[in-house]
């Protein structure tokens, strides 16, 4: 089973947390989206940083986003922005994972329960 790791999971990793790292390291086929990627970037506090961050997204695949991913996110924020919430960096995650067929690995349960079709799973650490 394939897996798309959530920006929060990374984050985690890119932290030190040795929990994180070895549940991420038992998963088959883990890959991050470049959304992942971008709000990973987004949140270096400096070159160290950015150079640390390059090295852990250069260790995964970066799932690009095409148009059906782009579609498809389009249709879910029209279903579930104005009622959940959902915003838009994550509804292009959870295009991403429907539409290459993986399950969602992320913390924050509330971004994407509400979304039908998701495969999503809790990290085990």
């Amino acid at each position: 089973m394939a897996y798309l790791i959530d920006t929060d999971v990374m984050i985690d990793v890119s932290r030190g947390n040795p929990k994180a790292a070895s549940f991420l390291d038992s998963l088959s086929e883990p890959a991050i989206s470049i959304i992942t990627a971008q709000e990973l970037i987004v949140g270096a506090r400096d070159k160290r940083d950015v150079a640390c961050i390059d090295s852990l997204i250069s260790m995964y695949p970066v799932m690009p986003i095409d148009a059906d991913i782009g579609s498809l996110a389009y249709d879910l924020l029209k279903r579930y922005a104005r009622s959940d919430g959902l915003r838009t960096f994550d509804s292009l995650i959870a295009a991403t994972a429907m539409e290459r067929d993986f399950t969602l690995v992320g913390r924050n349960r509330r971004h994407f329960a509400m979304i039908d079709g998701l495969r999503l799973e809790a990290p085990r650490y």
